[in-house]
């Protein structure tokens, strides 16, 4: 039989540290990338219509490749979520690895953040297959992680915050066709990514932070403005590689995790804001 108590403190823990290990992969997965791109096809050539015209078919089956990759991942971490969240309310392996094992909280961060590492720095070292796999285990370890959610939210609300998907769709489309060259906005960015992360540190230690509305609109804004970012940067990673060449693949399945971190970190801050609303009802 479940115990209450123990339901409690699984989430106690659980609940911040997703926070943390969602905005600092994130973060790490930034400060790691180094790949030369051919200075010629960058951002500043956005606005060069006609070279961008002659390309458009091949670029956009490059942007579907990746947002193809992103919604089996997205695929993976629901199921395995779903498998967990049964397993918990069950009292099956999940309840009893998280209650008898608390430390297997950790282990699955560190395992998330050695997958990002790896990913990231593996790029120009690692074959695509190779790269693929690490961007689909850690969508498998942030299903694991997000088992415990409907616990804390409610399954019902867990479902809502899937209204995530339509702002995240919204501003990758924004992205992918403005015109304005949005990488002026990266310093501000990741002001703003570092200033979460150090949020989300202190919410772990200080309770009091981890149901903060302000800090949950603030990331869900963030993560919007970065949707919008990462959506045009792969315009620079298309023609700043040559099609065929290993770099070139691998970053397709880059960019798709980094949409992918994205659209999580959104539908977890608008799942905290509308989770903080049905506690208050």
């Amino acid at each position: 039989m479940l115990n209450p108590k123990n339901i409690a403190d699984i989430i106690a823990i659980h609940s911040p540290l997703i926070v943390f290990a969602l905005s600092l992969t994130y973060f790490v997965s930034k400060v790691i990338l180094k790949v030369p791109l051919k200075e010629d096809k960058m951002m500043s050539e956005y606005n060069r219509s006609s070279y961008y015209e002659s390309t458009a078919g091949s670029l956009q089956q490059y942007m579907t490749k990746i947002f193809t990759k992103m919604g089996i991942s997205l695929g993976i971490t629901a199921v395995v979520a779903f498998a967990g969240y049964i397993s918990l309310i069950n009292g099956g392996f999940m309840y009893q690895m998280l209650v008898n094992m608390p430390f297997m909280i950790w282990i699955l961060f560190f395992a998330q953040l050695g997958a990002c590492i790896a990913l990231s720095a593996g790029l120009t070292r690692f074959n695509p297959s190779t790269v693929s796999l690490l961007f689909y285990g850690y969508a498998v370890l942030t299903g694991i992680n997000f088992s415990t959610l409907p616990l804390q939210f409610g399954l019902t609300t867990v479902f809502t915050g899937l209204f995530a998907a339509v702002m995240f769709i919204s501003c990758a489309v924004i992205g992918a066709t403005t015109d304005k060259d949005l990488t002026q906005f990266g310093t501000i960015l990741m002001a703003g990514l570092i200033a979460m992360v150090l949020a989300s540190v202190l919410a772990i230690f200080i309770p009091v932070l981890r149901n903060n509305l302000l800090f949950s609109y603030i990331g869900v804004a963030l993560f919007l403005g970065i949707t919008a970012f990462d959506t045009q940067k792969i315009k620079a990673f298309y023609y700043g590689t040559n099609p065929g060449e290993t770099i070139h693949e691998n970053l397709a399945t880059f960019a798709a995790f980094q949409l992918y971190l994205d659209f999580i970190n959104i539908f977890l801050y608008v799942l905290r804001i509308l989770g903080n609303n049905r506690n208050n009802k």
